[in-house]
């Protein structure tokens, strides 16, 4: 079997083996310099006419003195490699003292240049842009390319650059009279074109009146003349005067005529506009005004936007307002909006704190420029690209870093109560603090106890005698788990943790047989890229007319499984603005305490996991918890129940299942809602008291997930890893099990009956 494996190892390493290729860069025509390499160390032989062989190295330049077939081999080791290449004579003309009818000649074929911006293109000689790039080596001048979102853009010649003349000003050119509708790489010329390249200050601009111009005439046997205006401020001789000018003083830009014709719609508005253009758009919550500078006629559209579930995940910022933003050309941008003055001061927020923000798969804030008057500040920010922008007014104080001193000395309390077997007294408190380590960017299997990891705690406890007494909210909450460990939940000890949590799935959608085991079946299975929308239907139509959700159908709301619910809907897709949503948060508030702290229900005091709930309830809401408050903020509430070793009281009075409030508090104070995304690409330094990640590249870790069938199952874990698993036989549950993830202390008669569900 092993000489098997090997075999087919080295079949598949020499099929994928990248083969060897001979390059070669010159015009092919007789007297003209050939530069003929390979991409790895070969012998090169060369024959003109099959005639006697030349033998180089890798590299080498040759020069054909006659027309015919030029063979070139290359050998590498074992590997070969051939091409052959027809040589041509210069045409014969008395048109051109060189034999051509143009005193240049432009090959067929492929160059590769240098980007301005880094990085490189290969494009075709016989185009606009090539037969350009050809008259500057031939004439000596320089050209300068970049690249953008419709090609390649010529940005300087000879050193006259965009904007050199003006905001609106470049280079632009034309083919035989015309202005083509494409980047001139992409223009692919006939011999016998003109080419004419000229420096343009306004669309009225023609080369006739513009002060640099460069023109290539090509001919029949692709031989090409270069006319260069006298006017080009290079050092460039003119072959047809034989002497050299330089202009000194440009000519003024014209001013731009400014045009716009607009199309509105409820949601949308779309603008052709040239030349220097305010739009007015009255589309979006927060008026905008939208300026455009262009010299061409540029497609604008503004459209007002809804984020989606957790696009504003992690942003720590509140989002006033947001939009899409299109344009069909690259040009300067400006917006600005005007904001009460009152309306920040009911956020809490400073004008500084105002910002964009620009979402390209994450979000990053692009600063505001502001002045005021007596009733509101008005805003302004350029814009370089083009994408969906929030206008947002940014957490100052919120969320703690991990390298908080209140953080840190949580952590080192958790892990000094981490057992000789990794884990944390049972797979419920385990959980839990995983969940909080993955939340400050470490990863679990760093904390190490008696040589064991809290994954070596699951593989030890995890098993199908342990699998038989779960409930749904266990298997919900030991799929977070496993994700905090960067595990797959599909394939865990030979379990298929996901499978066992769907079959649990009722045909209403009901997870379960509570609204807590939905609500956190929902967050689970959505963590793994589940289907989860016949469960939020569910739960959203079993939300209390007072807009908060019960733990059970028909049961009187409480505070906990409320903030629970808005987590896993918005983590399911809902938007913040959804009326279920704002219903929720204003029963929520409901259960703010006087001392700032929340409440389970009822009239039951403040306590450290209800302030926690409620924390990353109103994170994943985009509310700054800082602002909710009443005597104090109810994160003030929490870190006063921080005792000295850095362990969270469960209330000011008590110290009670202290592991998982603890968990629970660091995962709200870092603002990481549920599910909690891990970082991969972690390494590691030990410290004194525990060993702490540090994250180098920021990876979130996804599941995308395959329908299963009856044999198999093929999942893609963190984007990279495929496997197959066969699917383990259904397990029928015995009992009802309403073990949850929350603990409550109260009222000495409830708390029995409570406990156990919420521990």
């Amino acid at each position: 079997m092993k000489k098997v494996i090997l075999v087919l190892f080295v079949i598949l390493t020499v099929q994928t083996a990248q083969a060897l290729t001979i390059n070669v860069q010159g015009d092919f025509i007789v007297g003209h310099k050939l530069t003929i390499s390979t991409d790895k160390p070969a012998l090169i032989i060369l024959r003109m006419n099959n005639g006697t062989p030349i033998y180089a190295n890798t590299s080498t330049n040759f020069t054909p003195q006659v027309a015919g077939m030029l063979t070139i081999e290359a050998i590498a080791g074992c590997e070969r490699a051939s091409k052959v290449i027809e040589i041509r004579q210069p045409a014969t003309s008395s048109m051109g003292s060189s034999g051509w009818i143009g005193r240049y000649y432009l090959p067929s074929g492929t160059t590769t240049i240098t980007l301005e911006d880094g990085g490189s293109a290969t494009i075709n000689w016989r185009t606009a842009l090539g037969v350009l790039i050809k008259a500057s080596q031939e004439r000596g001048f320089s050209v300068k390319i970049k690249k953008w979102s419709y090609g390649l853009f010529v940005d300087c010649i000879g050193g006259i650059c965009t904007r050199a003349l003006g905001e609106t000003s470049g280079w632009v050119y034309q083919v035989n009279g015309e202005t083509p509708m494409v980047s001139s790489e992409q223009y692919n010329l006939n011999a016998g074109d003109t080419v004419v390249w000229y420096f343009s200050r306004s669309m009225s601009e023609a080369p006739e009146s513009s002060p640099y111009r460069i023109t290539i005439k090509t001919y029949d046997d692709w031989s090409f003349d270069v006319s260069i205006n006298p006017a080009m401020p290079w050092s460039l001789p003119s072959e047809e005067t034989g002497s050299s000018s330089v202009s000194t003083t440009p000519t003024p830009t014209p001013t731009i005529p400014s045009k716009m014709s607009v199309a509105r719609t409820n949601n949308s508005i779309t603008c052709t506009v040239v030349g220097n253009v305010t739009v007015e758009v009255n589309v979006t919550k927060i008026p905008l005004k939208v300026s455009v500078r262009s010299a061409k006629a540029v497609l604008l559209k503004i459209s007002k936007y809804e984020p989606k579930g957790l696009e504003f995940n992690e942003i720590y910022a509140t989002p006033l307002d947001c939009f899409d933003l299109e344009l069909n050309r690259s040009t300067n941008v400006t917006i600005s909006f005007v904001i009460p003055k009152e309306k920040l001061t009911k956020l809490d927020a400073k004008p500084e704190d105002v910002c964009i923000a620009e979402y390209e798969g994450k979000w990053k804030f692009i600063p505001t420029n502001y002045t005021e008057n007596e009733t509101y500040y008005t805003f302004t920010a350029n814009l370089t690209s083009f994408s969906i922008f929030a206008i947002v007014a940014k957490w100052e104080s919120f969320p703690l870093n991990s390298s908080d001193e209140r953080i840190v000395k949580a952590l080192n309390w958790l892990k000094s109560q981490q057992r000789p077997d990794g884990g944390w007294g049972s797979l419920s408190n385990t959980s839990w603090v995983v969940m909080a380590i993955a939340s400050a960017n470490e990863n679990p299997c760093d904390w190490i106890k008696n040589g064991k990891s809290p994954l070596d705690y699951f593989k030890a406890n995890l098993n199908e005698s342990v699998i038989e007494r779960m409930g749904t909210s266990d298997f919900a909450r030991t799929i977070l788990a496993l994700i905090a460990l960067n595990q797959n939940p599909y394939n865990f000890n030979g379990i298929n943790f996901v499978e066992k949590l769907k079959e649990r799935v009722k045909e209403d959608g009901q997870i379960g047989d509570y609204i807590y085991t939905t609500i956190w079946g929902i967050l689970a299975l959505k963590a793994c890229g589940e289907n989860v929308s016949k469960s939020v239907e569910w739960l959203k139509a079993h939300q209390n007319p007072d807009g908060g959700f019960a733990w059970a159908v028909n049961a009187e709301s409480d505070f906990d499984d409320t903030a629970s619910a808005i987590q896993a809907l918005i983590a399911s897709g809902v938007s913040r603005d959804d009326p279920v949503i704002k219903k929720a948060l204003n029963y929520l508030k409901k259960g703010q305490c006087e001392d700032g702290g929340m409440r389970y229900f009822g009239n039951s005091s403040s306590n450290a996991d209800s302030d926690a709930w409620t924390i990353q309830a109103l994170v994943s809401a985009c509310v700054n918890p800082t602002n909710w408050k009443t005597s104090k903020s109810v994160v003030e509430h929490l870190l006063s129940l921080q005792a000295e070793d850095g362990h969270f009281k469960y209330t000011k009075y008590v110290t009670s299942i202290p592991i998982k409030v603890t968990a629970d508090s660091v995962m709200a104070l870092l603002g990481k809602p549920h599910p909690v995304k891990i970082l991969l690409n972690r390494t590691t330094q030990v410290t004194a008291n525990r060993t702490v990640a540090v994250t180098t590249e920021v990876t979130y870790v996804t599941y995308t997930t395959i329908t299963p069938t009856p044999t198999t199952i093929t999942k893609t874990v963190a984007s990279t890893t495929t496997i197959a698993t066969t699917n383990p036989p259904k397990v029928t549950a015995t009992t009802k099990k309403v073990y949850g993830f929350e603990a409550i202390l109260g009222i000495l008669a409830l708390l029995f009956v409570m406990f156990y569900r919420r521990s």
